[in-house]
């Protein structure tokens, strides 16, 4: 088959010509996407012909799902069933510690990822709304204060995840808080 070469939180599989045993045809890697209630497998390539890279969903099954189902495992090469059962004791393992956590260490562990995410959308937008605008710049401001009056009391500690890609453990942190307002509804 191929070796598997961890790059990031994916894995990216050298395919090698099975008939030729020659050098590696595509170099491949597996993501696991959470769309709502679906998980998509989505394999992701280089194209030969373009150069470009195709990402390619392979099979999706329900996110309720807590193992590699027969249906999923048949579209599935073992390397990338065995990145597939990673992931989802990765996502499990994720759900457990935020289950234990508070709402309040969720939000702040999950703070960052999103304040990456605001960068990238006023780069990315032509024109941002002033009440927004208004409301970051005070949000910010109000977040430093408490951040500093915070310092003393910092400590370490995370969860170390081997296979879920940092936007599927941002999905999951999110999920969490917002299962958390809806039960405080």
């Amino acid at each position: 088959m191929g070796a598997l070469v961890p790059v990031g939180n994916k894995i990216k599989a050298r395919i090698s010509n099975p008939l030729t045993k020659t050098a590696p045809i595509k170099e491949v890697m597996m993501e696991f996407i959470t769309a709502g209630e679906t998980i998509n497998c989505v394999r992701v390539f280089n194209d030969p012909d373009t150069g470009r890279e195709k990402a390619q969903v392979v099979i999706s099954f329900n996110a309720q799902v807590d193992r590699v189902a027969p249906h999923v495992a048949a579209a599935l090469t073992r390397d990338e069933r065995q990145q597939l059962e990673n992931w989802l004791a990765d996502r499990a393992r994720l759900q457990s510690v935020l289950e234990e956590k508070s709402i309040e260490s969720t939000i702040l562990e999950t703070l960052p990822a999103l304040m990456m995410q605001a960068v990238e959308a006023l780069d990315t937008l032509p024109t941002v709304d002033r009440q927004t605008y208004e409301a970051i710049r005070t949000g910010v401001k109000d977040l430093t204060d408490a951040l500093e009056r915070a310092e003393p009391h910092t400590a370490s500690r995370s969860v170390e995840l081997d296979q879920m890609q940092g936007n599927e453990e941002l999905k999951e942190r999110l999920d969490s808080i917002r299962d958390n307002l809806e039960k405080r509804k």
